[in-house]
């Protein structure tokens, strides 16, 4: 974690000119009709260009947390290799699905997460949050191992850390596993939540048990339309088109509008015959989430703000074990097949999301023009 303090120094002027970070993070778990899940996600991210990679991380690699202050926190070896999403370049890992199956999304959560406090003598069983989503790519194949585990260890927010972002790392994660099970991890109040994501949906702040709650507030919403032939005193009150069942649907980017939004996607969703069907309905709902430059700006005035804007969205087919991804330079879909890796090396290894910053259009022109 050295390493990554000391590369990540260029950004911290770039975050220090305003503290403001916005993110805007959405994540489901959708399934087929054998019952195979399937997890998407979007990425938000308003202050830089993330500069994401996707990187190999192989098995029987060695990790120590960084604590902070120069304190050395817990080891690990991993026991499963895997792929995932970094952010700068460095091993930040923010989304990613290991050889097992199993996937990890890393979303915001600011305002709401306060970390566990290290305690003298119990640096040997703690680790910094930022490596959390590491050590459960590398360390886990499924949830119920992970519940059983992340009580036995100290979650600490390293202030380094923030010393060179220039800003707080408050975070929250979605694991799912092979089986479809799903966990939202949080810490609140310096206590770890595992919330059993039967829902599977998460987006930011509020904390998960909050979303929940509030989804009692959209009972209405389902998606067969209003009655057409409902009428007042003779006029009718017919609906002009379909959709009407969705009426007081919110179509804001807050996290609050999305959680209720992505759960009304899913929970409607006619479940796809196989896993391609699937994976291609993941990819039609999160169209829905995708934020353009522009749409949401924060900061202190109208020449000094922050965009929030989505970078990148990925995929995970859990059954196969196939990992996709689009970025917003380039939809075209992209995926890596992990069954068909060598996760065998010693060392990470990294390719850019995108070869070329530039849309992948195929010209059709000439099969038109040759009828």
């Amino acid at each position: 974690m050295k390493k990554f303090l000391i590369k990540v120094l260029s950004i911290s002027t770039l975050l220090s000119i305003s503290p403001i970070i916005v993110n805007a993070c959405t994540s489901f778990v959708i399934k087929t009709q054998d019952g195979s899940p399937i997890y998407g996600r979007t990425m938000e991210w308003g202050a830089f260009d993330l500069q994401s990679d996707l990187v190999l991380v192989p098995r029987n690699l060695s990790f120590t947390s960084e604590l902070g202050g120069g304190k050395q926190g817990m080891k690990w070896k991993n026991k499963f290799g895997y792929v995932a999403i970094n952010a700068v370049k460095q091993p930040f890992i923010t989304d990613g699905m290991n050889e097992m199956g199993l996937t990890v999304g890393v979303l915001y959560f600011p305002g709401f997460a306060k970390y566990q406090k290290l305690k003298a003598g119990e640096e040997s069983m703690s680790m910094n949050n930022v490596e959390l989503s590491n050590y459960i790519l590398g360390q886990f194949k499924t949830v119920g191992e992970i519940k059983e585990t992340l009580p036995k260890i100290r979650v600490i927010h390293n202030k380094d850390i923030d010393k060179v972002f220039g800003a707080p790392s408050p975070l929250h994660v979605i694991v799912t596993d092979n089986t479809g099970a799903s966990i939202v991890i949080e810490y609140v109040g310096g206590v770890l939540k595992i919330h059993d994501n039967k829902i599977g949906v998460m987006t930011n702040s509020p904390n998960y048990e909050w979303h929940i709650l509030n989804l009692r507030n959209y009972p209405q919403l389902r998606a067969f339309g209003n009655q057409p032939d409902r009428q007042i005193q003779g006029v009718s009150l017919a609906p002009f088109g379909a959709g009407s069942g969705m009426l007081g649907l919110p179509g804001d980017v807050t996290p609050v509008s999305r959680f209720v939004r992505a759960v009304a996607f899913t929970q409607t969703l006619i479940p796809p015959k196989n896993v391609e069907a699937g994976v291609n309905e993941a990819g039609r709902i999160l169209n829905n989430f995708d934020i353009p430059r522009g749409f949401v700006r924060e900061g202190e005035s109208t020449e000094k703000y922050h965009l929030n804007f989505t970078q990148w969205s990925t995929i995970g087919d859990i059954k196969n074990k196939r990992y996709y991804w689009w970025t917003e330079h380039n939809r075209r879909m992209r995926m890596v097949d992990l069954k068909r890796l060598n996760f065998k090396g010693n060392q990470i290894s990294h390719i850019p999301l995108d070869e070329v910053r530039a849309e992948d259009i195929k010209d059709r022109t000439k099969a038109l023009t040759s009828h």
